[in-house]
């Protein structure tokens, strides 16, 4: 094929806007078959045949389009996790607001909710109108209410901003899932998918680290009524990540995929031709530059496609003209018989681990604030009843004092760096171990940590138990993200992902509701109930099929 190279900013206008539904009947073949298929073949022989997607995104090597995939997908996760942990901080820090042991779970729960209602919404529009631009529309709302929260003069109004923050990210975790695993072949996809969803914990190195360095000073910036104390400058910084994802995904495209089932064969070769020549011309300078021999007459024809998705999913599923039964026939679909044992267990799963794990991660800095004077405590006893621990609650208007502000930073960037280790770690292990195997191994493994934390009676136990309890449930929740967007087909992996998101959002606000509740009445029993729920979940999780190097359609 003959083509210009193209500027990739050309990219942002290759978005998809015709509402056809989406079908993917591609497969991953083997290495050895593929360059049979592609690398033996001549141009004759690969102008008379149509070729997968799979084919041609093997057809190049990984290079450095790749490369800035996989980076402009882990800045959206790392966006995600740091707009969800900072406001764990935000309600031990925002000391002119009204918060105090009562109302201080309304925060995180409410941005829980705030995701959990937009997951399925996102996650179908994902499927309808293209991920990129779901994605983006998702940062936007992110920048937008971050940057509003900083200036809340109420505890009402920065749950408002929460609240609406949450329905942004719910649109980035399941959307960019399904995203990134679409730009790579079957050898690369897990690790690939696992580097972009290991930037996470560097959204939470993020905020421990402002919030070590900015929370504890003492200035302020007046602006009208408002005065921009430590915390406000704090949310205001928590927008840079969400900035340069946004800036980032604005030059690249919609998946190949995506844009081959849409019909859109002349905006895919665009794409590919853009992929090839930024990995030959910037990346490859070892290797003979080879030309892009894909035509348009390789790609399926729109009638192929149809013809592919009736015979999957029913003649019905594109011979409606109303977006709402489209969209409806997609999770009908998603309960067939063909995928309906993993979409009971999926949602299931999803729920308990969420319960479990973010009902801790998102009280530590509270969990720390109680060990901040450094004492042994009865783990019977009524910890929120003790006058002693009132600053550290930060009940009323009280501020936990600064030198306590810095130990509990210092201990979250310890467990942020753990993570960050654990996952390095892990990564090279995605294709050796397994999905599976990684996922119920780190969970039931967390569990037992969990259960045996009631051992921790000091401020240096439960840093301990802080570092190895995130670091181990965070491969696992790297490998539920992985794991769930290869479960499905690519026509159904953004409406599936939402879907399940929102499940597991569900299970957060009643894993932090329920922590917060059973704390009160002591330290044992939230830790025990959240080791039980935590270990069901990776015993159910082994009666899901491994997608490791399997054919993810």
């Amino acid at each position: 094929m003959d083509s210009d190279p193209t500027d990739l900013k050309t990219l942002a206008s290759f978005d998809s806007e015709d509402n056809v539904e989406i079908n993917d009947q591609t497969r991953l073949l083997d290495d050895d078959q593929h360059r049979n298929d592609i690398n033996g073949c001549d141009d004759n022989e690969i102008k008379d045949r149509r070729l997968t997607v799979d084919e041609i995104a093997e057809s190049f090597q990984c290079g450095l389009f790749q490369y800035l995939c996989c980076a402009i997908s882990g800045l959206c996760f790392t966006s995600e996790t740091l707009l969800i942990q900072s406001s764990s901080i935000i309600v031990v820090s925002a000391c002119d607001l009204n918060i105090n042991s009562k109302n201080r779970i309304w925060l995180s729960t409410t941005m829980a909710l705030g995701i959990a209602i937009s997951n399925m919404i996102w996650g179908r529009l994902g499927d309808f109108v293209g991920r990129r631009r779901i994605i983006m529309i998702s940062l936007t709302i992110n920048i937008i209410f971050t940057a509003m929260s900083a200036f809340s003069y109420s505890y009402s109004m920065l749950i408002g901003m929460a609240f609406c923050n949450g329905i942004g990210s719910g649109g980035v975790l399941p959307v960019t899932l399904a995203y990134t695993i679409e730009f790579f072949p079957r050898k690369y996809r897990g690790i690939a998918s696992s580097i972009s969803n290991a930037c996470w914990c560097l959204g939470s190195l993020y905020v421990s680290l402002i919030a070590y360095w900015i929370i504890p000073q003492t200035f302020k910036i007046t602006l009208g009524s408002i005065t921009l104390v430590s915390w406000r400058i704090f949310a205001i910084l928590c927008i840079i990540p969400p900035l340069l994802a946004l800036i980032g995904l604005s030059q690249l495209p919609n998946s190949p995929r995506f844009l081959i089932k849409r019909g859109k064969g002349e905006k895919t070769l665009k794409v590919l031709a853009i992929i090839h020549n930024v990995n030959n011309n910037r990346c490859c300078y070892g290797h003979d530059k080879q030309l892009m021999n894909i035509k348009l007459s390789n790609l399926p024809s729109k009638e192929e496609i149809d013809s592919d998705t009736n015979k999957s999913f029913g003649k019905g599923v594109n011979s409606s003209n109303s977006p709402l039964l489209k969209a409806f026939r997609q999770y009908v679909v998603l309960y067939s018989a063909r995928w309906r044992k993993r979409s009971i267990l999926l949602p299931i799963i999803w729920f308990l681990y969420c319960f479990a794990t973010f009902g801790i991660w998102l009280w530590l800095p509270t969990l720390f604030s109680l060990y901040s004077h450094g004492e042994s405590l009865d783990h019977s006893q009524n910890l929120f009843n003790l006058s002693q621990h009132e600053p550290a609650l930060n009940h009323s208007l009280s501020c936990i004092a600064k030198n306590h502000n810095v130990i509990i930073y210092r201990n979250l960037l310890l467990t942020s760096l753990t993570v960050l280790l654990t996952e390095a770690i892990m990564i090279p292990t995605v294709n050796l171990l397994g999905r599976r195997l990684l996922f119920s191994g780190s969970t039931i493994v967390t569990s037992i940590c969990v259960f045996c934390t009631p051992l921790a009676n000091t401020s240096i136990g439960i840093l301990v138990f802080s570092c190895i309890v995130t670091g181990i449930s965070g491969i696992a929740w790297n490998m539920l993200n992985v794991w769930t967007s290869e479960l499905y087909p690519t026509q159904l992996r953004s409406t599936s992902n939402g879907l399940i998101n929102s499940c597991g959002r569900f299970g957060v606000i009643f894993g932090v509701m329920t922590f917060g509740l059973l704390l009160q009445s002591g330290y044992k029993l939230p830790m025990i109930v959240t080791a039980v729920i935590g270990f069901i979940g990776g015993i159910l999780s082994l009666f899901l099929p491994d997608t490791t190097n399997a054919e993810i359609d």
